[in-house]
């Protein structure tokens, strides 16, 4: 083997996780409001006045999906799915609703695709 050549490393996903290993995803860490709950993996989030995450409500362009739960109450942000497939099962918006097709389409836009 070339000097140059080698695995440098790997990772595993463990848990619940909303996204699927389809496409990879390109995960992001972003700041919640502050006692807002506890965001389930698969919670659609979009972003509040003060650029916080919070549950999508539908109004908004969605940012991401929650990828593993996240309580509001003792952690100041989470890890978010910007951008791939994630488990349409497990897909939620504000409420604990399911997302209809033109919840979906709207999530396609931002390049989120559910499975």
């Amino acid at each position: 083997m070339p000097a140059n050549e080698g695995v440098l490393g790997t990772f595993s996903f463990k848990g619940e996780h909303a996204h699927t290993m389809d496409h990879p995803p390109v995960l992001r860490q972003g700041a919640v409001k502050a006692s807002s709950g506890v965001y389930p993996a698969g919670l659609v989030l979009m972003r509040d006045a003060q650029d916080k995450l919070v549950p999508w409500d539908g109004s908004a362009t969605p940012v991401g999906v929650c990828d593993v739960p996240c309580d509001t109450a003792t952690s100041a942000s989470c890890i978010y799915l910007a951008h791939g497939s994630v488990r349409a099962a497990a897909l939620t918006k504000t409420g604990g609703a399911t997302l209809t097709p033109a919840d979906l389409r709207s999530l396609e836009k931002a390049t989120i695709y559910a499975l």
